[in-house]
C-alpha cells in the first residue's frame, strides 16, 4: 500500500483496531504514524520496544497497604487518561517478554488492570525480511492487528519533500527525473548499504551543513568534495 492510501485508511479506522505496518528500513514508517497523529489531532507517544524491558512497560512493584502492585509507567497512564496515539516501534526486535506485554495492550487494550482511553489508538511498526535481525512474531499476536505492507512510491517522497521544505530543490528535481535512485528495489544482502528515502534526507542535511547545498554548489560554484560526499 502506498503512503497516501495508508494514511487515509488508518485515519478512518475505529480506535479499537490496532495497526501494524511492515516494510524495509528507511522508508519513513515512524514518520508516517506521527503524520497520522496530526491528521486525527492526537499526540503520539513513541516507544521503541527493541531496548525496553518488561519493567519499562508494566512498571515497577510497589507496596500499598501491605500488598504489592505494579506502579504503571507515566506514558501508559497518559494514554489511559487522555486520547493518544500509542506507537510501538521495532516490535519484532523486542524480547518475547516485552512482546507479551504488548500482546495484552493490543488484545485487551489494558495492562495490569489499567485500561486505555476508548479513543487511544495503538500502532506498531516492524522491519520485514531475512536481512534483519528480528524475532518471528507470534501468529496469535499478529492476527490482532490490521496488518499492511507499506510500499511507498517515489511520488510519496516527492510530495513529502516539497511539503516539508527541508530538501533542496535540486535534490527533489534529481529524484523526480530519476525516481529509481530513491531506494533499492531488489533483494538486500545483510551487511550492505543501500539507498533509501532516509539516506537522501541525510545526504541533504550533510551537504547543507558543509555549505554545499546542491542548488548553490552545482554549476560554476561546484566543489570537488560534493561528489565524494554524495
Amino acid at each position: 500500500m502506498d503512503i497516501k492510501t495508508f494514511v487515509k485508511v488508518v485515519s478512518n479506522l475505529p480506535p479499537e483496531i490496532s495497526v501494524l505496518v511492515k516494510g524495509p528500513t528507511g522508508i519513513g514508517k515512524s514518520h508516517i504514524f506521527h503524520q497520522i497523529g496530526k491528521e486525527i489531532g492526537l499526540e503520539v507517544l513513541d516507544r521503541r520496544l527493541s531496548y525496553m524491558t518488561e519493567g519499562d512497560l508494566i512498571g515497577l512493584p510497589e507496596l500499598v497497604d501491605g500488598t504489592t502492585r505494579f506502579a504503571p509507567v507515566n506514558w501508559f497512564i497518559e494514554a489511559c487518561n487522555e486520547p493518544r496515539v500509542l506507537f510501538f516501534d521495532e516490535l519484532n526486535r523486542a524480547t518475547l517478554e516485552v512482546q507479551q506485554c504488548a500482546f495484552q495492550i493490543v488484545l485487551d487494550r489494558e495492562l495490569n488492570g489499567h485500561k486505555l482511553h476508548p479513543e487511544t489508538r495503538v500502532y506498531a511498526a516492524v522491519n520485514e525480511g531475512s536481512e534483519y535481525q528480528v524475532t518471528e512474531m507470534d501468529p496469535a499476536l499478529l492476527r490482532r492487528f490490521f496488518v499492511t505492507s507499506l510500499e511507498p512510491t517515489a511520488q510519496d517522497w516527492l510530495d513529502w519533500a516539497r511539503k516539508s521544505k527541508k530538501i533542496d530543490p535540486l535534490v527533489i528535481s534529481f529524484i523526480e527525473k530519476y525516481p529509481a535512485r530513491l531506494r533499492h528495489a531488489g533483494q538486500m544482502e545483510p551487511g550492505k548499504v543501500y539507498p533509501n528515502p532516509a539516506s537522501w534526507d541525510r545526504l541533504n542535511t550533510a551537504l547543507e551543513y558543509a555549505g554545499m547545498k546542491p542548488s548553490s554548489s552545482c554549476g560554476e560554484n561546484y566543489n570537488p568534495l560534493f561528489y565524494s560526499m554524495c
